[in-house]
């Protein structure tokens, strides 16, 4: 499946595109939309080097006009389960719909990034030349004095699941300076020290810290319902469309029927005036019937067409191009012989079970209990407490001479190289440490209240939608399974008027070869012949569509046709996540 858009190259011949008119496109466990290699593409992140090759530049993909095909290939002829089969894997609607889920999924990752470390690294240098006004201040140049300072520092910050925040850092100082009153010269001023700062009321907990990993988890449970809801309805939209297509052609095919035996009581009426049987008036009474009856005929093709265009597009089969699919031809008889169906109350107890819809909404639910209990705790003030503990180093290159004003040598009690500065920061004679509480108390807390209330509100109408939900599932069931039987009945009255009407048109033609029946008597009965072969297609049409709005109701359509849409998968938390 191809997931860009592309130019369309010169059609091929249709020899070279056309499949084996036979080949059957159903099978076991088919996944509806994207497949799973068209969504690892997608969240697939792309190399550093490529990002960094396109650093300077952000294309945008052009969106070229298909070239139309000349020729267009032989339908293909399909069964029912072919037809849902193919449209399902090729449909672009559905295809866009199957990839909310992975979509929303991604609200999971970043839910979690929360706890992810974060590893920093800074190195800088500088120089400082400024006016020496006094000559306390140490410049050997008595006008300016110069200090060089270097510095790398790493870091290390990362929360935890109680929300406490805990940040390491080591950072690295070397100082250079003119001034005759530093020992030291240059001067090394390695620190490692660790801090932790823990909310105990906003922010606390190990159930709040992952709140929002939860909702993110519940919205994609959601989505993924939502999308089983969505295929269901889209097979039902393809089934009609099959049997629609069945239905104007069987009804062409009546009223062509009907149209030639017009011409035939045209052709015999003709015959009947030239021996003087029948009055002229006679032919022109069934030359207009025949005239209308044609009108009919090119009605229903049109009809047909537009219902074969509308199932070619829904069915989407490859053709020779992406953007114009291959027309279809149904090939599958509809089922006449009526169904075993369950009970009102055992239908409705699969559809509490199965129906997708049900199962989003009480999610919906879920996912409002969830932010109500956020926004919970964001009413509270802010308290915490915080420490931090560090280890200083120093080491330096001592300077010769005499200091100003003592005349002594330096200090060389720190004298050494950097691994001395570290020695003495490990050893711990060095330290210091830091300990405290903090608060925060909003006066009036406006924003946060106002969000927990309209979190408690939008609760409150997802808990009316899902009662909504059982109660509109409950009556589509109940509809649905009285369409079925209302059609079940509906066929054996239909199949029973068009016999008697076929036998109606048999003994009016009798009377008719005898002169006592006119040309508007026998139009009449084959019109009603024509209206009764209608009204029972119509019926069969009707309730095999009726028996698939009945599956939809109970959730089991998916099932019929074998179809598996993916949960959400367990949330892959990594090992940092502690």
């Amino acid at each position: 499946m191809a997931l860009g858009i592309l130019a369309l190259a010169a059609p091929v011949a249709a020899a070279e595109e056309t499949p084996p008119a036979n080949e059957t496109l159903a099978a076991s466990g088919l996944v509806a939309g994207a497949t799973e290699a068209d969504k690892a593409e997608l969240i697939e992140n792309p190399s550093v080097w490529a990002m960094l090759s396109s650093q300077w530049e952000y294309p945008a993909r052009e969106q070229s006009l298909p070239l139309v095909p000349n020729a267009p290939l032989e339908p293909a002829r399909l069964t029912l389960r072919e037809v849902v089969t193919t449209s399902l894997a090729h449909n672009p609607r559905l295809l866009s719909e199957s990839l909310q889920p992975l979509f929303e999924q991604q609200g999971i990752l970043a839910a979690t990034a929360q706890f992810d470390p974060i590893i920093g690294a800074d190195t800088n240098f500088g120089r400082l030349a400024e006016p020496s006004s006094s000559e306390l201040q140490g410049a050997e140049d008595t006008d300016v004095l110069t200090q060089y300072y270097t510095n790398w520092d790493f870091s290390l910050t990362k929360m935890v699941r109680t929300g406490a925040r805990i940040e390491a850092q080591w950072t690295n100082r070397k100082f250079n300076t003119d001034n005759r009153f530093f020992d030291l010269n240059p001067t090394l001023t390695p620190q490692a020290s660790i801090s932790i700062s823990q909310p105990l009321l906003r922010d606390f907990g190990l159930y709040f810290s992952t709140l929002r990993i939860r909702l993110a988890e519940t919205a994609t449970e959601a989505a993924v319902e939502s999308y089983r809801a969505n295929a269901a309805n889209f097979i039902t939209l393809v089934i009609r469309a099959y049997w629609d297509v069945v239905l104007k052609e069987e009804s062409l095919d009546v009223l062509q029927g009907s149209f030639e035996l017009a011409l035939k009581t045209v052709r015999d009426n003709r015959t009947r005036v030239e021996v003087g049987v029948l009055p002229p008036v006679a032919v022109k009474e069934s030359e207009a019937e025949a005239a209308r009856r044609n009108e009919d005929v090119i009605v229903a093709a049109n009809m047909l067409e537009h219902a074969k265009r509308n199932l070619q597009n829904l069915v989407y089969l490859p053709g020779q191009s992406e953007f114009f699919p291959r027309r279809v031809d149904p090939v599958e008889d509809p089922a006449h012989s009526p169904q075993e169906l369950p009970k009102l109350a055992e239908a409705i107890e699969i559809a509490m079970q199965k129906r997708p819809e049900i199962e989003a909404s009480r999610l919906a639910v879920r996912g409002g209990d969830l932010q109500v209990a956020l926004n919970k705790n964001q009413v509270l003030p802010r308290l915490d407490v915080y420490g931090m503990g560090g280890l200083n180093g120093l080491a330096g290159t001592v300077r010769p001479g005499n200091a100003p004003f003592t005349g002594q040598p330096y200090n060389d009690q720190f004298a050494g190289s950097y691994s001395k500065s570290l020695d003495r920061m490990v050893s711990g004679d060095y330290y210091s440490y830091t300990a405290g509480v903090r608060i925060e108390v909003p006066i009036g807390n406006a924003a946060a209240e106002s969000g927990y209330r309209r979190a408690r509100i939008q609760r409150e109408q997802m808990s009316a939608r899902y009662r909504q939900q059982i109660s509109d599932v409950a009556l589509d069931v109940s509809q649905s399974l009285g369409d079925v039987q209302s059609d079940v009945q509906r066929m054996a009255a239909t199949r029973l008027a068009r016999e008697l009407s076929e036998e109606n048109l048999r003994n009016q033609m009798k009377r008719y070869d005898v002169g006592m029946a006119t040309t508007t008597d026998l139009l009449k009965f084959q019109n009603d012949v024509a209206a009764s072969k209608l009204a029972e297609i119509r019926s069969v049409i009707d309730y095999n569509n009726s028996l698939a709005r009945f599956e939809r109701s109970q959730g089991t359509l998916l099932g019929r046709y074998n179809v598996e849409i993916a949960g959400r998968a367990e949330t892959d938390f990594p090992w940092w996540s502690f």
